[in-house]
């Protein structure tokens, strides 16, 4: 069984905590780097995918897609084959060809096109529906509500949902991958809502799996993440996807043992038994919709590599607005929003994969800007073959958290009413937001780790580890960041980093408390208004504010007893006080001695902990004065200089990699008014820079050149840095070094 009263096995649950240390999980080192292996997924950097639609065969222009695919120096395309729709000639039964497809083979004309261009191909699948002579035929396919009614498809009513843990998972698709990659030399199959897109399901295959595999009834929400049968059902659906993985990655292999199946998304599955079946990861964010950040494609890019390092790892982005509610799907972007978002993925590691919806083109508009970004990485290639993040800073990536954490519900909202918990969720991602934006602005490169890859060999490498309310750790994972931290590591940490196991269940203290030297006092302010920061400085935290009497505090709180009562902190509170009436706006309180942030020294490592929200509250607000502390913070814990810094105006994201033979420094231009609202407009040109890298040990220039100028750059050594000024940056400048 998989769950009980008392718990869950946690031997499936996504935190793997039991697995720290395994050195096998991780062959090689692979943690460290993405160091390419022998399979052909290491060779194509530029992808396209063709998404075709029913009404595509005869209509859509072959020739366009093969001239573009040549002028944009495309090695690897994905091509829609089957699943909802087959675009091919199959003899599956119930595989529902499209009625356009006449006597012809869309897909196989592509794909035979595309190999002979010497163009990798992934057969695309999509699972997730089905129509109503599949229904009659075999009512055990659908997904069913709770009342035991098959499940209508919400964008179609004519199509059925699909039940992702039954027959047509685990029967019917594995013909349908057999057939494709026996019949047509595909390198591999993507699959598209591969895991369903139903919810819950309570036909009866899945009533019978759960009851079987936890002695339960399926959940009739998974709102609670405290009801056991929650819980039981998440690892028990996650458990699903990997017997679901295996079958399709041995369907796959066992017809051509070089093609393997990849997963187009796949949520909180764990990285080490994810990654022993696939071999690439095409992350699917296509789009960022008109509140997201303009580094929204970056993060993306960093979260994907930090679950497999060892993987080439791709970005789909669309060319049309799908990233909103109503997902115009026919629609073209902006150019220059198209081109800001491929180039801040380039820059932190993709390789970009552009998706198109309809094989038939009306408006192309979008043309230009991708060709002329495919080109210009094609010429530069060799400078994004990356093989090391040479970041030192991390961020720590926490799928659990962001599953099983919900803040205490506060007695009053202070607006009169009581607050749902589930309205309180989202503040672990609000934090990392939080602090992500604030080391962008900071110009600090920096990387995710996933706290599932917590050994040394993955993490000792970066002096700084940032843990933006990471409230739920498992007490192996506490101990992984204790080790690292003796040994030399710093954390910056953040409101209830470490107060939840990880189920999310509340402990009597922080699980790392003798880190932080404080205890949890029982007690946490979900709402708090109008309170500050009396600065205590000089201190290396405060510098910058040293002639501030105080600044903002956050707006949730956890009280804390300090271990050394004579501690002197460079923060200390003053307490809230009334905002209305004016009048009353005022404090008898004017300072205390209650720390609000804990910097100490501990073994070899340094450690910062802020007892409140301040990164959450630098999202929500963006006041300058908390990204100078959390700028300041990461700066006292790391205490080197970093890697790569970048001097001059506007807001930069900044990556530095290393390649075989050389190194790479990526300053992406996202000043702009529109950067963190709407699209991007334009490009508004920035400069001049001034870019100072650490070289690797051992190493000096050869040459030192700018790719967006396509030119040499001036330079200097000062010891075992290289200055190298950059006189602008328009949208994305590379400060490529080639070594010798």
């Amino acid at each position: 069984m998989i769950g009980n009263d008392a718990g869950i096995d946690r031997r499936s649950v996504i935190a793997g905590a039991g697995m720290l240390g395994t050195a096998a999980a991780l062959p090689g080192g692979a943690a460290l780097a993405q160091t390419p292996g022998s399979g052909w997924e290491w060779g194509p950097m530029r992808w396209v995918q063709i998404c075709a639609t029913e009404d595509d065969p005869g209509r859509y222009d072959k020739q366009f897609w093969l001239d573009f695919l040549q002028r944009t120096r495309t090695q690897g395309v994905c091509l829609s084959a089957g699943g909802v729709t087959a675009f091919y000639p199959t003899q599956v039964p119930f595989h529902y060809r499209s009625p356009f497809l006449g006597n012809g083979d869309m897909f196989g004309e592509l794909v035979h096109a595309c190999k002979n261009m010497d163009i990798r191909v992934l057969a695309r699948v999509d699972p997730h529906a089905m129509r109503a002579d599949a229904l009659a035929a075999h009512p055990e396919w659908a997904a069913r509500d709770a009342a035991g009614q098959p499940k209508r498809h919400p964008a179609d009513p004519e199509l059925y949902l699909t039940c992702p843990n039954g027959p047509v998972t685990f029967d019917w698709m594995p013909q349908v991958l057999r057939e494709i990659v026996s019949r047509y030399p595909v390198d591999g199959v993507f699959g598209n809502r591969w895991a369903g897109s139903a919810g819950i399901c309570h036909c009866d295959v899945c009533r019978t799996k759960f009851r079987t595999a936890s002695g339960r009834a399926i959940p009739a929400t998974l709102k609670d993440v405290g009801d056991p049968a929650v819980r039981a059902y998440l690892v028990w659906d996650d458990e699903m996807r990997y017997e679901q993985l295996d079958l399709w990655a041995r369907t796959v292999t066992g017809v051509n043992p070089q093609a393997f199946f990849t997963p187009g998304t796949w949520g909180r599955l764990d990285p080490r038994r994810l990654r022993r079946t696939a071999r690439a990861l095409f992350a699917d964010r296509q789009a960022r919709s008109g509140n997201a950040p303009a580094w929204l494609n970056g993060r993306s890019a960093k979260e994907t590599a930090c679950l497999m390092p060892d993987r080439p790892v791709s970005g789909i982005f669309a060319v049309g607005e799908t990233a909103t509610p109503y997902r115009f799907m026919d629609s073209v972007q902006a150019p220059t929003e198209i081109r800001a978002y491929l180039h801040d993925g380039l820059a932190h590691g993709f390789r970009p994969w552009m998706t198109k919806f309809k094989a038939e083109v009306f408006d192309k508009r979008w043309v230009p800007a991708v060709a002329d970004s495919y080109a210009w990485h094609a010429r530069h290639e060799k400078y994004f073959r990356n093989t090391d993040n040479l970041s030192r800073v991390a961020m720590l990536h926490s799928p659990q958290t962001n599953t099983y954490y919900v803040p205490e519900v506060p007695r009053d909202n202070g607006a009169g009413g009581p607050q749902d918990a589930q309205s309180l969720r989202g503040g672990s991602d609000d934090a990392t937001n939080g602090f992500y934006q604030a080391l962008v602005e900071a110009r600090v490169p920096f990387a995710f780790v996933d706290e599932r890859l917590l050994e040394p060999a993955a993490i000792d490498r970066y002096r700084v580890i940032v843990l933006p309310n990471i409230a739920a750790l498992s007490d192996a994972q506490c101990a992984a960041l204790r080790g690292y931290v003796r040994r030399g590591g710093a954390i910056v940490a953040t409101h209830e980093t470490s107060l939840c196991d990880e189920w999310g269940n509340r402990r009597a203290n922080f699980g790392l408390a003798d880190l932080f030297g404080c205890d949890y006092a029982g007690r946490v302010d979900q709402r708090v208004a109008n309170s500050y920061l009396s600065v205590r400085g000089p201190h290396p935290l405060t510098a910058g504010l040293d002639d501030t009497p105080r600044i903002m505090a956050g707006t949730k709180l956890v009280h804390v007893r300090s271990h050394d009562a004579r501690m002197r902190a460079a923060f200390t509170s003053v307490p809230s006080y009334p905002d209305l009436p004016m009048e009353k706006v005022y404090t008898a309180t004017r300072s205390t001695d209650v720390p609000m942030v804990f910097a100490r020294t501990v073994g070899k490592g340094r450690v910062i902990y802020f007892p409140f929200d301040l990164d959450r509250t630098f999202w929500e607000n963006s006041t300058g004065d908390h990204l100078t502390v959390l700028r300041n913070a990461v700066a006292w814990a790391a205490n080197a200089q970093e890697p790569m810094t970048v001097s001059g105006p506007g807001l930069l994201d900044i990556a530095y990699w290393r390649q075989r033979d050389s190194v790479a420094a990526h300053l992406v231009n996202l000043t702009n008014p529109m950067a963190m609202r709407g699209y991007m407009r334009e490009v508004i040109p920035a400069g001049p820079y001034q870019v100072s890298v650490q070289l690797p040990a051992g190493t000096r220039p050869a040459t030192v050149r700018l790719l967006e100028a396509e030119r040499d750059a001036v330079y200097r050594r000062e010891g075992d840095r290289l200055i190298v000024e950059v006189p602008q940056v328009k949208l994305h400048e590379v400060v490529a070094v080639d070594l010798a």
